[in-house]
């Protein structure tokens, strides 16, 4: 896990109403942005239920997770379609494609202040759109669902906590 704190660029995506802007699309909640999504297709009923677990307890935390496929088109098509055809309606999530990788200048970043470079990194945005943290470890079970949870759990009750404060006379 690397702190980050920067602005997430403008990304473009392309959804079924034209383009837009995801800093536009998803505002006023905390997002969980995943790169390369694929690689959370579950391999068994286990990991399924595991992934609907955390889906959940996202939901109930008012955190968005969206996914960035940019390997092949194929595998984004596939993500897609399994998500589409498995998961509940209240469970799934967009997934974008993109040819290039425009997270890249916030990984660029990261690497140029002393951290490890994260193949597919994991990115928690706040509703003003400034990731906030950056996991490196990828995987379905259910421990690794249940640090990024705690850590989610923890920056959305201080991010509510501090703007009860800021509020109070």
């Amino acid at each position: 896990m690397v702190w980050v704190n920067k602005a997430i660029p403008s990304i473009p995506i392309k959804t079924h109403f034209g383009n837009t802007f995801l800093n536009k699309l998803f505002t006023n909640q905390w997002l969980l942005i995943y790169s390369n999504p694929f690689d959370l297709i579950p391999k068994n009923a286990g990991e399924k239920i595991h992934l609907e677990d955390f889906l959940a307890s996202l939901r109930k935390m008012n955190c968005q997770m969206v996914g960035f496929s940019n390997r092949t088109f194929e595998e984004h098509l596939e993500c897609t379609n399994w998500i589409n055809s498995y998961l509940s309606d209240e469970d799934l999530f967009p997934v974008f494609f993109q040819s290039e990788n425009l997270m890249a200048s916030l990984e660029k970043e990261t690497v140029e202040q002393g951290g490890k470079k994260a193949l597919n990194p994991i990115y928690l945005v706040d509703g003003s759109g400034i990731a906030k943290i950056r996991f490196d470890s990828r995987s379905k079970e259910s421990d690794h669902f249940r640090k990024l949870l705690s850590k989610v759990g923890e920056l959305v009750l201080n991010g509510q906590l501090s703007h009860k404060n800021a509020f109070q006379s």
